[in-house]
Order: C-alpha cells, then sequence, then structure tokens
C-alpha cells in the first residue's frame, strides 16, 4: 500500500516535474521565438536600411551618370559650336581672301589697261612731237635763213652807218635803232600769245566745262598726291597764273602749241602745280622725278620745264 502511495506520489512528482520541465522547455521556446523575432526583425531592419542605402546610392549614381552625360551632351555642343563657328570664320575668312584677290585682280587689270593706255598716248604724244619737232626745224632754217639775210642787210647798214658816224647825232640814231627793234620783238612775242588765244580759247572754255580729273600718283609704295572732280575754275587758274604770261613762258621755252589739245593740255597744267603749290610734302617727295626742295620757286621751275618731255609731264 505505500508503495502504492510512493509510485504515485513518484509519478506525481514525475509529472510534476515533467510540467515544469515542460513550461520551462515553452518558456526557452518562447524566448527563442521572441529571440528569433528580434533578429529577424533586426535582420529585416537592417536589409531596409541596406535596400534603402543602396536605393540612396543607386539615385545618387544614377544622378551622377546623368550629370556626367548631361555635361558630356554639353560638351558635344559646345564642341559642335565652335566646329560651326570656325567652319563660317573659314568661310567668311575664304571669302575675303577671294575678294581681295578679284579687288587685286581688277586693280591690276586697270592698271595694266592704264599702263596700255598711257603708253600709246605717249606713242601718239611722240609722233607728234616728232612731227613738230620736224615743223620746228623747218621753221628755225626758215628762221635761221631769214634772220641771215636780214644779218646781212643789217651789217651792210652798220657799216654804212659807221662810215657815216662823225658826231653825237649818229649815236642817238644807233641807240633809237636798238630800242625800235626791242619793242619789235616784244610785239611778236605778244602776237604769237594773242594769236594762240584768238585760234583755241573758245574750244578750250567749252572742253574745260566737260572736264573732270582723277589721280593718284604713288611712289615706292607710298600714296603722295590724290584729287578727284571737276578742274580748278579757270578764273582761279588766271589769277594764279594769267593766261597771257602763262602762255608766253611756253613760248619762251620752245613749247610748240599747235592745236586746241596741245593748248588745252598745257593751260590745263596749271591746274596741278597750284593744288602741289598747297601740299609742301610733295615737294620733298621727290614724285615725277623733280628732286625734293623746299623752296617754291625752284619746284616750279623744274615742273616747268618738265613740260618739255611729254613722258615726264607731271599733268600728262
Amino acid at each position: 500500500m505505500k508503495i502504492l502511495e510512493h509510485t504515485e506520489e513518484l509519478i506525481d512528482e514525475i509529472q510534476s516535474q515533467l510540467e515544469k520541465h515542460e513550461r520551462t522547455a515553452e518558456e526557452s521556446i518562447e524566448k527563442i521565438h521572441n529571440q528569433l523575432e528580434k533578429q529577424r526583425n533586426t535582420a529585416e531592419e537592417q536589409i531596409e536600411r541596406i535596400h534603402n542605402e543602396i536605393e540612396k546610392e543607386s539615385e545618387s549614381s544614377e544622378e551622377q551618370i546623368q550629370k556626367l552625360h548631361d555635361g558630356l551632351e554639353e560638351y558635344h555642343r559646345k564642341v559642335e559650336e565652335q566646329i560651326e563657328k570656325l567652319r563660317e570664320e573659314s568661310e567668311e575668312h575664304a571669302r575675303k581672301i577671294e575678294e581681295e584677290i578679284e579687288r587685286i585682280q581688277n586693280r591690276l587689270e586697270r592698271t595694266r589697261e592704264n599702263a596700255e593706255e598711257q603708253a600709246e598716248r605717249i606713242r601718239e604724244q611722240i609722233e607728234r612731237n616728232e612731227e613738230t619737232a620736224e615743223e620746228q626745224v623747218d621753221r628755225l632754217r626758215d628762221q635761221a635763213e631769214e634772220y641771215r639775210e636780214n644779218a646781212e642787210e643789217r651789217v651792210e647798214k652798220i657799216r654804212e652807218r659807221l662810215e657815216n658816224i662823225k658826231d653825237g647825232d649818229s649815236n642817238h640814231s644807233e641807240r633809237v635803232h636798238f630800242e625800235s627793234n626791242s619793242r619789235g620783238e616784244e610785239h611778236h612775242a605778244t602776237d604769237a600769245v594773242q594769236s594762240l588765244i584768238n585760234r583755241f580759247d573758245s574750244d578750250y572754255t567749252k572742253r574745260h566745262a566737260n572736264s573732270t580729273i582723277s589721280n593718284t600718283f604713288v611712289l615706292n609704295g607710298d600714296e603722295i598726291l590724290k584729287y578727284s572732280g571737276k578742274l580748278l575754275p579757270i578764273s582761279e587758274m588766271d589769277e594764279h597764273y594769267p593766261r597771257s604770261k602763262w602762255l608766253q613762258t611756253l613760248l619762251d621755252k620752245n613749247i610748240s602749241i599747235n592745236n586746241p589739245h596741245d593748248y588745252c593740255r598745257y593751260l590745263n597744267a596749271r591746274d596741278m602745280l597750284i593744288r602741289i603749290q598747297k601740299k609742301p610734302e610733295v615737294w620733298t617727295s621727290g614724285l615725277f622725278g623733280i628732286p625734293p626742295t623746299e623752296n617754291w620757286e625752284t619746284y616750279q621751275e623744274v615742273y616747268i620745264n618738265q613740260l618739255l618731255d611729254p613722258t615726264k609731264a607731271p599733268h600728262a
């Protein structure tokens, strides 16, 4: 009976221990579950955090990549703009070069044409000068012959006078004779000038009204003298260089004026001379082959002397 009771007590104790053990196991399992849950939550939080970090990093990387793409596109755009600008500048530069080449070619062509025209005018002038020279030679021969005949007559008369000279009246008579000859020569020169004016002045006035000029003179690559437009008024030229006196100066230098062209040409030479007088820098430039000088009278004299040679005449 005691054994049975003791057995039951033992069974109760075992059952109690078993229950206690089960409770302990359940509590341990609960704790383990809780720990697992906490670890799971912690892991999920870490995973979430990692995901967020990855997402942020990804977004940042995408933004950086986008910025790099945008920067690359901007760089390409700028490069294309620069290339286009360089292309346009190159085309513009090429166009300007072509225009400059065309201008140079045109200027060269005009220079060539002007040179040919000048050469033709010089040839014509040389021919006219040769004809004029022949005429002058003939006139000089005639004048020499006439002078020789007159001289012989005058010598004969002088001999007769020398034989008849006995008092002061003869000396007075001789002086009167020579003074009469001087006045005769002066009158002859005036008649020559007046004859030119009567023959050609009307035509000169008509030509002057319709004449225009355009001259540019360059020496050693430097522009020395340039002017264009109408000729100076006749009244202004006559005021500076009176027409009769100017013509007489030319005749005294044996310059022949045989036609309206010569008459207009030599009278219009005054135009450039008046312009040059206002530009002392031209006197000292050596232009027209005239030696540099600061003296206007010297320059003027050489200028007028050069009118004798059509190839050197400044106004040609």
